[in-house]
C-alpha cells in the first residue's frame, strides 16, 4: 500500500505503528518516510512522531494527537485551552475527526479504557 494513502486515511501513526501497519522493513519506510518529508506531503508532530499529511492542518493534526496518544499528551502538542480543560470547539473537532476518520475510534476507546482503569 502507499504510504502517503495510508497517512491521508488513517492521519497519525507513529513509526512502528505504520511500519506494522503496512508490513514494511523499517529502513525502507525510513527512507520513503524521509522523502515524503522533504517533498512537503507529510509532516510529523509531536514529542513521539506522529505522521500527518501536509493538507491537514496543524490543529486538526494535534487533536489527532491527542486522540490516538491519551490525555498524558497534552503537553506534547499545542491546543486551544479553556482554563484547565480542552475548548468546546476543540472537543467538537475531536468528534468530528474520529467520525471522519474510523480509525481513530480504536485509539479512543483504548485510552478511555485506560481512563477508566485508573480509576478503579
Amino acid at each position: 500500500m502507499d504510504i502517503f494513502l495510508h497517512i491521508a486515511r488513517c492521519p497519525g501513526p507513529y513509526f512502528r505503528l505504520l511500519a506494522k501497519e503496512l508490513g514494511m522493513p523499517i529502513g525502507t519506510l525510513k527512507y520513503h518516510l524521509d522523502k515524503l518529508t522533504r517533498d512537503r506531503l507529510v509532516y510529523t508532530l509531536g514529542r513521539r512522531p506522529r505522521y500527518f499529511p501536509y493538507t491537514m492542518p496543524v490543529e486538526e493534526a494535534a487533536v489527532v494527537y491527542l486522540v490516538r496518544e491519551g490525555p498524558g499528551a497534552l503537553d506534547a502538542v499545542e491546543v486551544r485551552r479553556c482554563g484547565r480543560r480542552l475548548c468546546p470547539e476543540i472537543k467538537e473537532l475531536a468528534m468530528a475527526l474520529v467520525r471522519q476518520y474510523p480509525c481513530l475510534q480504536r485509539d479512543l476507546v483504548a485510552n478511555f479504557i485506560d481512563l477508566f482503569s485508573q480509576l478503579l
